[in-house]
């Protein structure tokens, strides 16, 4: 009997833990058209967006904070407008909001994604660099056939390392919910859900919690029935 309330009284602690579990994000913004703008917290849908928590901007600054059911990744937004994603994990969560640099840091997973958001972005700053490159040339009246040769070379090794970027980080997040979230994005300028050999050898890999995350079931679902429809098999 004795073990019986000891086991009862450890579960109801934990309990009590889950149940005290709280997010706060706190943020500040120089931006001249935020002040006195409400501010959402929502989660990204297949088809909607759903609203989470909301406030106001005071003076440059913005609080959210409420219980914490589970940690996720959702899109501080201006109304419908996305503006960034944020982590919502224990601990305090700093935003900042200005012409500089749009960030969210301060628990790991922020932390982690705020630096895989600043790889991607300036692996993507070099492919609007090879756009220029030839933009110039045209203007210049240079010779196109050998520029377009050296920078499709240039966007083949580009491709190659945003794919690398893109699977090694989902890959080091496959039991959290970064890898999830990013596999919606690098996924979602698809028309429409198809099985392509960066996704194939992901999955061959990934463990069994991130085949059963929502988004990731339904879409290879979705890409095999596809893929049997376009080889003939259905």
């Amino acid at each position: 009997m004795r073990k019986l309330s000891t086991l009862l009284y450890y579960v109801v602690i934990t309990v009590c833990l889950m149940a005290c579990s709280q997010y706060s994000v706190v943020g500040s913004s120089d931006l001249s058209d935020i002040d006195g703008r409400t501010l959402y917290l929502k989660t990204i849908g297949l088809d909607s967006l759903t609203a989470v928590d909301s406030c106001s901007v005071v003076h440059g600054k913005f609080k959210f904070s409420g219980s914490l059911d589970s940690i996720r990744v959702v899109t501080l937004c201006i109304d419908n407008l996305p503006i960034l994603p944020v982590v919502l994990e224990e601990g305090e969560v700093r935003v900042t909001l200005n012409d500089q640099k749009q960030e969210s840091k301060g628990t790991p997973l922020n932390d982690s994604l705020t630096a895989f958001n600043k790889r991607y972005e300036a692996l993507m700053s070099q492919f609007e660099d090879l756009e220029h490159t030839q933009n110039q040339g045209y203007m210049n009246g240079e010779n196109m056939d050998s520029i377009n040769v050296i920078l499709a070379t240039k966007q083949r090794q580009l491709l190659v390392k945003e794919d690398e970027l893109v699977t090694s980080f989902i890959s080091a997040n496959f039991d959290n919910c970064l890898g999830p979230y990013v596999f919606q994005l690098a996924t979602s300028n698809y028309r429409y859900p198809v099985l392509v050999p960066w996704i194939e050898a992901l999955m061959a890999k990934a463990s069994q919690k991130f085949k059963d995350a929502p988004y990731v079931k339904e879409y290879m679902g979705v890409a095999k029935q596809n893929q049997d429809i376009m080889t003939g098999v259905k």
